[in-house]
């Protein structure tokens, strides 16, 4: 099998030569778009050789009708990106030089971080990743959800329409980072409610566009897993070592293809190869050949060797 046979068969829940595995990484901020951005990412891919490429998307979702959000009504002001912007297209220019260099390898998808999620992270104009507990965008939904959906309802719209545009230029499928779904945040009505939609509208519209591959990412600890079990996803993935159901209650949670495994911060980021090895084989064994992709829980920091990936890969083949 080549990795796109590979790839596919395990999400079609058909036999595989070997567990399909694929790691993926943060990369420094000037390489977030254009050539750099492909460089990067091809780089990666090469010394790595991963089953599928996820590309990383750390550009800024520009406020368009507001200079920033300081309350929940200036939600009401936000107005649908500008198809055309400078910044979406280096994205796309990017996205193209990477297909056009591994495209006809692997599956190559790209990512979006979901709404919630970019609703905080864009506040102020800028991308700032500094309130990693979502305080601000929560704070606003407590305090005025109508308001703050319908901002959050805009921001969907620009992302679903980006979506459509990388799928339509070539990409395989969608990487949602979905945030938002920790039992602490919120009820299970109020996920349904803010969440949810924006969510589903986002991977329903890459289906639409052609994806074969969207692979749902559910961020985050103590996460209220079943509440992703009907979203429009052909694989999940979510960290199993953060406070969550393992693989195999996992097992129970979604029939479609799981991807994970490995803890991000654990055995790979080591010197040990016969940790790696042990991390890997336990988590073959937990989820079984079919329908598993082998994979971390969440995005491995730039300074994890390629070298430890390269013997996760050679753990997996000793799997059979």
């Amino acid at each position: 099998m080549n990795k796109i046979e590979r790839v596919r068969a395990a999400l079609a829940a058909r036999p595989v030569d070997r567990v399909p595995a694929s790691f993926w990484t943060n990369f420094e901020p000037q390489a977030a778009n254009s050539k750099a951005m492909a460089r990067a990412h091809i780089d990666f891919y090469r010394s790595t050789s991963p089953d599928f490429l996820k590309v990383m998307n750390d550009n800024p979702f520009e406020l368009v009708g507001i200079e920033r959000v300081s309350t929940p009504t200036d939600w009401l002001r936000l107005k649908p990106n500008c198809r055309k912007s400078r910044v979406r297209q280096d994205y796309l220019d990017g996205l193209k030089e990477i297909l056009d260099a591994v495209g006809q390898e692997c599956m190559v998808i790209v990512t979006m971080f979901n709404p919630f999620a970019t609703a905080n992270d864009n506040m102020s104009c800028t991308l700032d990743f500094s309130d990693a507990g979502f305080e601000a965008i929560i704070n606003h939904l407590r305090e005025d959800s109508r308001s703050t959906c319908a901002g959050l309802r805009t921001i969907a719209e620009s992302l679903t329409e980006f979506t459509s545009d990388c799928i339509e230029l070539g990409a395989s499928g969608l990487f949602l980072s979905a945030n938002g779904g920790g039992r602490h945040r919120f009820n299970a009505s109020q996920f349904s409610e803010y969440i949810a939609p924006d969510d589903c509208q986002i991977l329903k519209a890459a289906i639409d566009a052609g994806s074969e591959f969207n692979l749902l990412h559910v961020c985050g600890s103590s996460l209220r897993l079943e509440s992703y079990a009907w979203y429009p996803a052909h694989a999940v993935n979510w960290a199993a070592q953060a406070n969550n159901p393992d693989l195999k209650q996992g097992r129970q949670l979604f029939s479609q293809t799981l991807v994970g495994g490995p803890d991000q911060a654990g055995a790979i980021t080591s010197d040990s190869f016969d940790s790696i090895a042990n991390e890997v084989n336990a988590a073959i064994a937990e989820a079984g050949r079919l329908n598993f992709i082998l994979g971390a829980g969440c995005a491995l920091e730039n300074n994890v060797p390629a070298a430890n990936l390269i013997a996760a890969r050679q753990a997996v083949l000793h799997a059979g």
